[in-house]
This record gives C-alpha cells, structure tokens and sequence, in this order.
C-alpha cells in the first residue's frame, strides 16, 4: 500500500502540488484545482500517505550519541568505509543536522541486527540501501533508499522485493525496492560533511524547520494561487 500512496503524492508533485501533514490532517496545495479523480485517491488512500509522510517523525533525535564503529567488519570495502564514514560524519549535504543522529542510529541497528547481510544476500545494492538524490537528499523519497525510508522504525522484515517496517505504534509499513533511477541516485557517503569540517552546519533546505516531513518537504513546489483542502 505505501507504493500506491507513493504514486499519489508523486502524481501530486507533477501537478505542482504539495500535501504536508498537520496532525492527523492531511492540507493540499496546488496551483490550481487538481482533477477530481485525482483527489478521490488523495482521501481513498489518506491512512497510508498519513503513515507515509510520518516516516520523518524522530524520537529524541538531538540526544542521540554516535553509534560504535565497530559493527561494519567483514563487509565489502566498499560498503564498509561508507558505513563507517555515516557512522564517523558530523552530518551530511541536505540532510537536516537535527536528523543526522537519527540517520546515524538507522545505519547501525541495519548493520546490529543483520539486515544488511541479509540485504546483500537477496540482491538489494548499494543504492537500494543507500540511494538518496544528490541535490535534494532529504527531500526526494523517491529517489531515497532503504536507510533514508527507515526513519526512526525498526525493520522487521526483508525479501529481495521489499522491506516490512514496524512503527512506534505497531503498525507496519512496507518498502518496496524500485528498479535502479536515471539518472543514477548519489550514495549517502558521497554528500557527507566530514568530522574535521569548520564552520556552522550546512542546513538543508525546509520549509517548517520545527514540523519537518520528509515526504512533505520534498515534494514542495508553486504555491501560487493555492487551492487548500483539507482531508
């Protein structure tokens, strides 16, 4: 289901639309009016876009310290001196610095419990692990992989099609991976600002820095001539 409510914000943004999440209320904003079958899949598929743009919700993210480094042994090269620089980087380009430990706790239970052995072993690569848009890393879930999409929840399930997510509340969210984008999506170890880096923090770009949505925030587009709803 959480593909389908995908397709719905997806279709939204390419009509130059925005739905953010107030609540437990989802608000529209469009250039013009959206069609109207359009919006009846908005209110059809409301629970699960709900729990979509939830993803980005954190517990406690400020007060996280740094995960151990010392879980990423035995991986490939690659992957290894990439999880460890997540694990090790003060932050990464376009990721909100208050959402950076979160990201960082996400890597290490992937590696503590298994889940990127068993990732590997089913086929999943890099990118479908690590993925992210270079430019809007935070903002683009559709071009985000399994780490970005964790947000906070613990994986409870892995095939080689998808992933099960499990929330705070005990719902289950699913994750299913996608064909590789085009062009091809960054890895995360590629935007990351490294420890000895000087300076504020660079801030990724957000339209409510104190009600953040991963999925909201992304697909913000014109807002001229609202056309506000409420579902």
């Amino acid at each position: 289901m959480t593909a389908l409510a995908m397709n719905v914000l997806r279709e939204v943004s390419d009509a130059g639309g925005t739905v953010r999440l107030e609540g437990d209320m989802l608000r529209l904003w469009a250039p013009e009016p959206l069609p109207d079958e359009l919006r009846a899949r908005l209110h059809q598929h409301k629970a699960e876009i709900v729990a979509l743009l939830s993803l980005a919700e954190p517990a406690n993210d400020a007060s996280a310290g740094r995960p151990a480094l010392d879980h990423v042994a035995g991986l490939p090269r690659e992957i290894a001196d990439g999880v460890r620089a997540i694990l090790s980087a003060d932050g990464a380009r376009g990721i909100p610095p208050q959402r950076w430990p979160r990201v960082q706790r996400d890597a290490a239970r992937m590696i503590e419990g298994g889940w990127l052995e068993r990732a590997r072993a089913l086929g999943w690569t890099a990118a479908d692990l690590f993925g992210c848009d270079r430019r809007a890393p935070w903002h683009r879930l559709d071009r985000a992989g399994l780490l970005l999409l964790t947000g906070g929840h613990e994986i409870v399930e892995l095939s080689a099609a998808d992933a099960a997510l499990r929330t705070s509340t005990g719902s289950v969210l699913r994750y299913r991976r996608r064909p590789p984008v085009r062009p091809p999506a960054a890895l995360l170890w590629d935007l990351l600002i490294p420890t000895q880096a000087t300076g504020p923090p660079i801030r990724g770009p957000t339209a409510h820095p104190d009600k953040e949505r991963m999925a909201a925030t992304y697909l913000a587009g014109p807002r001229r001539h609202p056309d506000h709803d409420h579902s």
